[in-house]
């Protein structure tokens, strides 16, 4: 149940955000608060908004967790799923419908990582170093991007279709 309330749950915040006006209000507010003040949007309510919500669905995550996994509430559950779940949410950059495979990816990542750490000797901390090198490798593509021509988009050797 934990893994399909997880799949609805982004599929209702992608309808939200795509398909109602509060959604692209907030859209607009993430991308530039003057902007958002200019057309008159109430930019500390959709703040407010927007952090209520993700509290919501970081509880309703931390539910499953407690419900499915662990039984009850415990110590062990301080286990550090924040900095997977940003650097999860900037590599599916921060689509809603992206999340779920993206997340699959770093869960098997961790999954296979303890694995990995004993058959090889690693120290613990090996897993959060390779998640460390994955978010400054995606870091630096957004920074450095470089973009290659396509064939047949235009450049050297391409035909405009006029013949010539």
């Amino acid at each position: 149940m934990g893994s399909r309330g997880g799949l609805l749950a982004c599929l209702a915040v992608w309808i939200f955000a795509t398909r109602t006006t509060t959604g692209f209000a907030l859209a607009v507010v993430g991308g530039n608060a003057r902007a958002a003040l200019a057309q008159r949007h109430p930019v500390g309510r959709l703040v407010l908004l927007a952090t209520g919500l993700g509290g919501a669905r970081a509880g309703l995550a931390a539910f499953f967790e407690v419900a499915a996994i662990h039984g009850q509430a415990n110590a062990s559950l301080a286990a550090g799923y924040g900095s997977t779940a940003i650097l999860v949410s900037f590599l599916a950059r921060h689509h809603p419908l992206a999340i779920p495979p993206v997340a699959i990816l770093f869960g098997g990542l961790a999954a296979a990582g303890g694995l990995v750490q004993r058959r090889m000797g690693l120290p613990d901390a090996t897993m959060l170093v390779l998640q460390g090198l994955v978010f400054f490798m995606l870091l630096a593509a957004e920074t450095l991007r470089v973009r290659l021509p396509r064939p047949g988009l235009g450049g050297p050797g391409a035909s405009d279709g006029s013949g010539r």
